[in-house]
């Protein structure tokens, strides 16, 4: 997931810090695991936003909370990078992809245009070209290769797939047969360069039919045997890129669903929070509540509060908790920062305790218009939200990555 090397991932989740490999030889000349490190990078998040966090159905091991059952990214990730592998019975082959190419078909199905836009093959960095097979059964990929005189070409790109050390090998085959005379090496870890020298009479042979072709510059990437894993775990054929892209777009759309519902819970309980605390704050200073000097007991002046109407840390509960994904979470997770004021002491808690417990300094003016203030710019985003379809989150979502991309 870190490599990003030409002919590896176009959308590399975590940051090569280290010597991840290269295209020399396809990753194998990696450093041992103890000299590298990585973490995020930059755009998984663009990929992965955090709103969803809540939404995953987190797995557990020997009570504790782990990884997702499965993660969703804003875009099929499984067609920008591509997949080749065996498994129990299956193998799969699937194509990198260009990520625009992608986004822009899965904007397109949102907008529901009647013709969408076919998804196109990509490798970052790759400066060969590709060529689309007949009947749509997949690409080719060339390499380049140009004739410098009557004895000489240069080989400045390699078809996807095939690393500069195994091209070398077939070159060093080509030799042994007579058919080249010698070669020059002078890639760079990125880049390749080979300089082939050869008879004239061989140089024009090859040209008659295709230098490219003599050189065999040309690896083929099939649409036949895309296999992979649905929602459900179960193994699935797909016949084209269009086809996956299909396959994500209900269950992305799902989650934004979800997401929009929970959202609404969080600000209600945030806005109701800051009300609370705010008109709190304004009777205390009022002196409607003896609080200063100690001339009411706590369990007095909880009852004082429940007899104002003031909302309860159980009443605030409700409000967040109302969606059943956030209590499922709830489950799972400690106690956000933001609560922290809720934890257990050693007294006796309180239903107001959140209200009993801030601190001094907030019996002042200024913190009362910045509660009302907070609570008002909430109020204004959750009405936005409210009238949000979950399209237009999902929308605001592939805007942002395509910026960074």
């Amino acid at each position: 997931m870190a490599q990003d090397f030409v002919g590896s991932n176009n959308l590399n989740l975590l940051v090569p810090s280290g010597q991840f490999g290269t295209r020399l030889t396809g990753g194998d000349d990696a450093a041992s695991p103890r000299y590298i490190f990585t973490y995020l990078s930059p755009v998984t998040r663009y990929l992965f936003p955090e709103d969803d966090d809540v939404l995953l159905e987190y797995l557990q091991d020997d009570g504790q909370m782990i990884e997702p059952r499965f993660y969703c990214p804003i875009i099929p990730l499984l067609l920008v990078n591509g997949s080749q592998g065996i498994g129990t019975g299956w193998s799969t082959s699937i194509p990198p992809h260009d990520p625009m190419s992608v986004l822009d078909y899965v904007r397109a199905k949102l907008e529901k245009q009647l013709e969408l836009p076919s998804i196109e093959p990509y490798a970052r960095g790759f400066r060969g070209t590709f060529k689309r097979l007949d009947k749509g059964n997949g690409y080719e990929t060339w390499g380049t290769i140009e004739k410098i005189d009557d004895r000489t070409v240069q080989i400045s790109e390699l078809p996807l797939g095939v690393w500069t050390d195994t091209y070398k090998t077939r070159l060093l085959r080509m030799q042994s047969k007579g058919d080249v005379s010698d070669f020059v090496e002078d890639h760079t870890t990125t880049k390749v360069s080979f300089r082939v020298k050869l008879k004239a009479s061989q140089l024009r042979r090859m040209e008659t039919s295709s230098l490219a072709s003599a050189f065999r510059l040309k690896s083929s990437h099939p649409l036949t045997n895309m296999n992979a894993f649905d929602e459900s775990g179960q193994i699935q054929k797909f016949t084209s890129a269009e086809a996956i892209a299909d396959a994500h777009f209900p269950i992305r759309m799902s989650l934004y669903e979800d997401r929009k519902s929970v959202l609404q819970s969080k600000m209600e309980y945030t806005a109701a929070k800051q009300r609370n605390k705010a008109r709190f704050i304004q009777m205390v200073s009022d002196g409607e509540f003896g609080l200063i000097g100690g001339q009411v007991s706590k369990s007095d002046a909880s009852q004082m509060l429940f007899e104002k109407g003031f909302s309860t840390a159980a009443d605030l509960d409700v409000i967040r908790t109302s969606n059943s994904l956030v209590q499922r979470r709830k489950k799972l997770e400690t106690v956000d920062e933001d609560d922290s004021e809720n934890q257990p002491h050693e007294e006796a808690e309180s239903d107001f305790d959140y209200l009993l417990q801030m601190p001094l300094f907030s019996l002042t003016k200024e913190k009362i218009e910045s509660l009302n203030l907070d609570a008002k710019k909430i109020e204004d985003e959750l009405n936005i939200i409210r009238g949000t379809k979950p399209e237009e989150l999902w929308m605001n979502d592939l805007e942002k990555l395509a910026k960074h991309l």
